[in-house]
């Protein structure tokens, strides 16, 4: 019984971090609704010109879209992003996620 307090201690302390931990990863989840990029490449991938269309609620009219523009441009290389910003110190865009499927 000499060690109770101490148990009583420790066991709060990893309470304190589980809990820190816990509401740490809920807070970096994106609460903001889905929307979608499409970026069709008219150049090629390592160039900087590319068309960008934003605004689509799921991937699928992202992909319709960015298809359909792609055959403009000879098929050029095309991309749909998730939830895209610039980014002013990378001078771009990042998304959080990129697709072509």
């Amino acid at each position: 019984m000499k060690n109770a307090p101490a148990i009583i201690l420790v066991s709060l302390i990893f309470i304190a971090l589980g809990t820190s931990l816990y509401l740490i990863n809920s807070s970096e989840k994106s609460h903001s609704p889905e929307t979608w990029s499409s970026f069709v490449y008219t150049n090629g991938y390592n160039s900087g010109r590319y068309k960008k269309q934003d605004d689509f609620i799921n991937y699928e009219a992202c992909r319709e879209h960015a298809l359909e523009t792609s055959i403009k441009f000879d098929n050029a290389p095309w991309e749909c992003g998730l939830r895209c910003r610039f980014d002013s110190s990378r001078q771009g865009f990042q998304c959080e996620t990129m697709k072509r499927e």
